[in-house]
Order: C-alpha cells, then sequence, then structure tokens
C-alpha cells in the first residue's frame, strides 16, 4: 500500500481511496474504478464526529489516521 499525502495537510490518497480535509468536515473518497463503486464515491464527514468515532471508512492507513486527526484537531477549538 502507498500512502501519498498530495496537499500538505489537505489531501492524502493510498491504493484507490483518500481522504481531503475542507474547512469544517472531511471528504472520504474511492476513486473512479474503484472496487466497492465501478463510478466513484466519496462521503462528508464532519470533524466532531470523526474526533468522537474515527475514520467511517475502513482500511485507512494509521500513518493517514494519525496525520488527519493532528490537521482535524489544530482546526477545531478547544472545549
Amino acid at each position: 500500500m502507498i500512502v501519498r499525502c498530495v496537499l500538505k495537510d489537505r489531501l492524502w490518497e493510498w491504493d484507490d481511496q483518500g481522504v481531503q480535509v475542507h474547512a469544517a468536515h472531511l471528504t472520504w473518497f474511492e476513486k473512479e474504478g474503484a472496487a466497492r463503486f465501478a463510478s466513484g464515491a466519496a462521503c462528508d464527514q464532519s470533524f466532531d464526529d470523526f474526533l468522537a468515532r474515527g475514520p467511517w471508512v475502513d482500511g485507512v492507513p494509521a500513518e493517514v489516521v494519525a496525520e488527519v486527526t493532528r490537521v482535524v484537531q489544530a482546526r477545531v477549538p478547544p472545549t
């Protein structure tokens, strides 16, 4: 499995999947031709949900989870 940080602190890709960080949410996606969805698919996840439950998709590499967590925690005001 090859993990690529395409845009620093914004976009990571691995295999045929990826995650992008937006202003207030994450978008998890599969590229076109991925095994689960032949035409690709995407779903948004709020920062609060990600911090409470982790990624909504299976198989996210640990280093991606760690990096996305670091970026999201820096964007969410402390409670």
